[in-house]
């Protein structure tokens, strides 16, 4: 069964966002585009991985199926490579992440509120602008208002 993760990309932090614009042109140009794996290299072929946008109380969750997994001598060279971007994701260099190729072709809906997504699991509880830190699986995807497939 494939699993559901996802990450915040805050406009905030520069180096990800830049990354994350260049993912999105990929997209809108050949409906794949690649991305680093998370802090373990546990994302693998058929997983999903969602991209939570935009300021805070207006979220969009933007959501991906990993199509590819390819080396980590694979990353593109304007990719960070000496630190992860947020804390608590990893403390060796990003570096030794792999890569994956994402695609937009799947069953699941392309984009959803991330306020919809945090009611239906529970996440983050009463803290209302609780998001999650580096790349997270979702333990309780059973939960996610859609089935994973």
């Amino acid at each position: 069964m494939p699993e559901y993760y996802h990450t915040r990309v805050n406009s905030s932090r520069s180096q990800p966002s830049s990354d994350f614009g260049i993912f999105m042109s990929e997209m809108m140009a050949t409906r794949q585009g690649i991305w680093d794996k998370d802090k373990g290299n546990k994302l693998k072929k058929g997983d999903y991985l969602s991209f939570i946008t935009g300021p805070v109380g207006n979220e969009i969750v933007y959501i991906y199926r990993v199509k590819e997994e390819l080396p980590s001598y694979m990353r593109p060279s304007h990719w960070a490579s000496a630190r992860p971007h947020t804390e608590n994701n990893g403390i060796t260099s990003v570096d030794d992440r792999g890569v994956i190729v994402l695609t937009n072709e799947h069953s699941l809906p392309k984009t959803i509120e991330w306020s919809d997504v945090r009611r239906a699991t529970g996440l983050g509880g009463e803290c209302s602008t609780w998001m999650p830190r580096g790349t997270q699986r979702v333990i309780n995807n059973h939960l996610l208002p859609f089935e994973i497939n």
